[in-house]
C-alpha cells in the first residue's frame, strides 16, 4: 500500500513539473501586427506560423499576433518594425520599398506582371527569396517569408471593365502607395488614395467609383455590398514579404533561429498551395451576391499593360533592373 502511494505521490511530481515547465515564461516574445481581418488569407498564414512556431520550439519562442490593424497602418507598423518597436509586419513589396527607401523592392509587384496564382508562387519561390535579402543589405529588416494576397482586380459600381477605354475617369480607391497609383494613372483613371480600412465608405458615399484589391480581400471587407461588377483583368499580383526586425532575429540563439525560419518556410509553401481555393471561394461569394464577373481578353490585358511602359522603364532605366524584369516576365511562358 505505501509503495503505491509513494508511486502516485511520485507521478504527480513528475506531472507537477512537467506543467510548470510548460507553463514556464518563454525565452523570447515576437510581437507580429498585420492589416488583415481574422478569415483573411493573410491573417490564417500568422496563425499557423504561430502555431508550429509556439510547439516547435517547445514554448521557449511565443508569437503574439496583432490583426485587423490593431498597432496602426501598414505604413506605420512597418515603420515600428524598423525601429525595433514591433518585431515583425506582412506588407506588399511596393509598400516596403517606399517605408525603407529602397525603390527596387517595388519591382516584384510591377503592373500585368503576373498571369495566375501559379506564375506569383514561381515568382516568389525562385525569384523573389534570392533577389529580396540582397536589396536589404544594410537595412535592418531581414526577409523571413513570403506571401502571396492574390492577383489585384476591380470592383467597380456603374459599369465593368471590358478595355482599356473603360478605365478612363474611372475614379478608383487605391492603396497609398506609389506604384500602384502611377499604375492606375497610367491606365487612365483618377485616383483616390487612402488606407484600406476607409475603402468601404469611400464606395458607399461616392467618393469613389471603384476599388482595387485581391478577391479574398474585397470580400473580407463586405465590398461585394458596395458594387456591381468585377473586371479580372489581373492588373497586379500582390507579392507581400514578412520583414522581421534584424536585431531581435541576432537576438536569438541558432537553434531557435533555424526552427523559426523553417516554420516561416513551411508556412510560405502552405500559403501559396492554399491560396487558390481562398480565392476560389470569395468569387463564389461574390457571384451569389449578384456581382457580374467578367474576364478581359488577352488583347486588351496586353493594351493595359503597354500603356503601363513608362512604369518599366523607370525601372529598367533607373535601378538598372531590366535584366530582372525580362526574367519574371519569362515565368509567364
Amino acid at each position: 500500500m505505501k509503495k503505491h502511494l509513494v508511486f502516485l505521490l511520485f507521478a504527480m511530481l513528475i506531472l507537477g513539473v512537467s506543467a510548470t515547465s510548460s507553463e514556464a515564461k518563454p525565452e523570447f516574445t515576437l510581437e507580429f501586427g498585420h492589416i488583415q481581418n481574422p478569415g483573411h488569407a493573410l491573417a490564417i498564414a500568422p496563425e499557423e506560423f504561430k502555431a508550429m512556431v509556439e510547439e516547435r520550439t517547445g514554448g521557449r519562442v511565443k508569437v503574439n499576433l496583432y490583426p485587423s490593424s490593431q498597432l496602426g497602418s501598414a505604413r506605420e507598423m512597418m515603420e515600428q518594425v524598423t525601429m525595433g518597436t514591433l518585431d515583425m509586419t506582412c506588407c506588399d513589396t511596393a509598400d516596403w520599398a517606399a517605408a525603407l527607401n529602397i525603390p527596387q523592392l517595388a519591382v516584384f509587384n510591377m503592373p500585368f506582371l503576373t498571369k495566375d496564382l501559379d506564375t506569383q508562387a514561381k515568382l516568389i519561390n525562385d525569384v523573389v527569396s534570392v533577389e529580396v535579402p540582397k536589396m536589404l543589405e544594410g537595412s535592418n529588416v531581414r526577409l523571413l517569408m513570403t506571401y502571396s494576397n492574390g492577383i489585384r482586380q476591380p470592383l467597380l459600381k456603374t459599369k465593368p471593365i471590358t478595355k482599356l477605354e473603360d478605365i478612363k475617369g474611372i475614379k478608383m480607391r487605391t492603396a497609398e502607395t506609389p506604384l500602384y497609383v502611377d499604375l492606375w494613372n497610367c491606365l487612365g483613371a483618377s485616383t483616390v488614395t487612402s488606407a484600406w480600412s476607409e475603402a468601404y465608405t469611400l464606395l458607399q458615399q461616392g467618393v469613389a467609383d471603384a476599388v482595387e484589391a485581391d478577391v479574398t480581400g474585397l470580400i473580407n471587407q463586405n465590398l461585394q455590398e458596395q458594387a456591381k461588377y468585377f473586371s479580372k483583368i489581373g492588373h497586379l499580383g500582390a507579392i507581400y514579404c514578412v520583414f522581421m526586425n534584424n536585431d531581435k532575429w541576432n537576438s536569438m540563439p541558432k537553434d531557435l533561429q533555424d526552427i523559426v525560419q523553417q516554420c516561416a518556410d513551411e508556412s510560405q509553401a502552405k500559403q501559396l498551395k492554399d491560396r487558390s481555393a481562398s480565392d476560389a471561394a470569395a468569387e463564389k461569394v461574390m457571384a451569389d451576391a449578384g456581382v457580374a464577373i467578367n474576364e478581359v481578353t488577352p488583347e486588351e490585358r496586353a493594351k493595359m499593360k503597354d500603356a503601363c511602359q513608362p512604369i518599366y522603364d523607370t525601372y529598367a532605366k533607373e535601378y538598372n533592373l531590366g535584366a530582372l524584369i525580362d526574367s519574371m516576365l519569362a515565368l509567364n511562358n
